[in-house]
């Protein structure tokens, strides 16, 4: 076996998960599973919120090490899948080691659709809006003011802009959207139902839920560390809102 592309793919499935929003469980053990089918003596991997090391190790080889740090973290759980489909298929012998290298790698390298991440916004802020009881018009304009924040989140993200200035900015754009639209449209709108609609997807319920999980399973430094997560995302969306509320 081939170690080396062994812990390419491993490094490969922790990386994505990671960056994706995986529970530290869950990147941890399927690394773990994969480093595993080398069957030499030593198989070693931490994950933490930031990072991970991965150790792989036997007396008939130089040891193999790498440290990753993970400096940007979203959300998407359909590549998170295709990671477990991948892994699961491997382990289970159903592919060999060199087709599941290159699917990892294939995903890796994958470009997001910023466009379809656009047009998801609009549906996803609009859908909460029906959710609520808005009107038609709220929900177009819910709609409309997600499918502008997701562009402003794009760009933010695209420069590399910090995690808490990024939701505040993107929140303090909302608000001063929501805030024109009703007083310049015609027509009756709910000024505080849309800004609720549209701000739900900036809310960090991910990162709850994995500090949750992630403290249930035993790791307690990623679970307070997420925690940490949440609670500064929420106080740059609720800062970022009362500001551009202010302005309008």
């Amino acid at each position: 076996m081939d170690y080396k592309l062994l812990f390419d793919t491993a490094v490969f499935a922790g990386e994505l998960l990671m960056k994706n929003g995986a529970e530290t469980y869950r990147v941890e053990d399927t690394m773990y599973r994969i480093l595993k089918k080398s069957n030499l003596k030593t198989v070693q991997v931490l994950v933490m919120m930031t990072g991970f090391v991965a150790t792989l190790d036997d007396p008939s080889m130089d040891s193999l090490t790498v440290v990753r740090r993970i400096n940007s973290r979203g959300t998407d759980l359909e590549l998170i899948d295709k990671v477990n489909v991948i892994s699961r298929e491997f382990c289970s012998d159903q592919i060999p080691l060199e087709v599941a290298f290159t699917r990892m790698k294939t995903l890796w390298r994958e470009p997001h659709e910023s466009k379809r991440n656009l047009a998801a916004m609009a549906a996803l802020t609009g859908g909460f809006a029906v959710m609520f009881g808005g009107s038609a018009a709220d929900v177009a304009v819910a709609a409309a003011t997600g499918f502008l924040t997701a562009a402003v989140l794009f760009y933010c993200r695209k420069i590399h802009l910090h995690m808490f200035l990024e939701n505040m900015l993107c929140s303090v754009f909302l608000a001063i959207v929501v805030g024109l639209a009703v007083t310049f449209l015609p027509g009756e709108y709910s000024r505080d139902l849309i800004i609720i609609s549209a701000i739900m997807p900036l809310v960090p319920g991910a990162a709850i839920t994995n500090a949750v999980f992630d403290t249930l399973h035993g790791d307690y430094l990623s679970g307070l560390a997420r925690a940490a997560e949440a609670f500064v995302i929420a106080a740059a969306v609720a800062l970022g809102i009362g500001i551009g509320m202010s302005l309008i």
